[in-house]
Parts: structure tokens; sequence; C-alpha cells
């Protein structure tokens, strides 16, 4: 029943609680990655471009159906530069030419 210890960040200014950790299997921290699966009302939305900068897993017990919660930094739009955490299905990685 071992588990592994997350480094939690505080952003003061913002009220704004993250991790830097990279869990296990998830995309790397630094990954480029691109909004989708936008609903109304999201803050970003299908298109936005921002890099990932830290992931936990998902509890599955919790309802998430995706297997990690990623923490992205966006480019552009409200927040920009702070880091949101986002369902891994929200997000693709970027590609090259997009």
């Amino acid at each position: 029943a071992g588990g592994v210890a997350v480094a939690i960040k505080w952003e003061e200014s913002f009220g704004i609680l993250y991790t830097l950790n990279q869990a296990e299997g998830a995309l790397l921290n630094g990954t480029r990655v691109r909004k989708v699966n936008s609903e109304p009302g999201d803050r970003h939305q299908d298109g936005a471009v921002g890099k990932v900068i830290g992931s936990v897993e998902a509890d599955p017990l919790s309802g998430f159906t995706d297997r990690y919660v990623y923490f992205v930094a966006w480019d552009t739009g409200p927040g920009a530069g702070l880091p949101i955490g986002i369902r891994e299905g929200r997000i693709k990685k970027q590609e090259a030419g997009w």
C-alpha cells in the first residue's frame, strides 16, 4: 500500500493549488498541448495551447473516467501562465504543424 509523495504548490495571489510532479505514464512535463472537448463556459476553448507543468493519477473512486489530471500553463487567455488543472480527455499532445 505504498503511495507516491506529491509535492503541492500554492500560488497565493491567485489561490491556485497545483503540483510540478509527473505521474508515471503521463505526458512528460514540458509537453506542449492543445485544448480539446471544450464545454460551454470553459475559460479556454478548443485550440488553446499550453504546456504541461505537472500531473497526478486520478483516483478511480472519485468518479473520474480519465487516468490523469494535468496542470497546464496556458499561453494566452484567462490566467495565462498560471497552472490550471484539467482532465486528460480535455487535452491532446500538440503535433508538428498545429
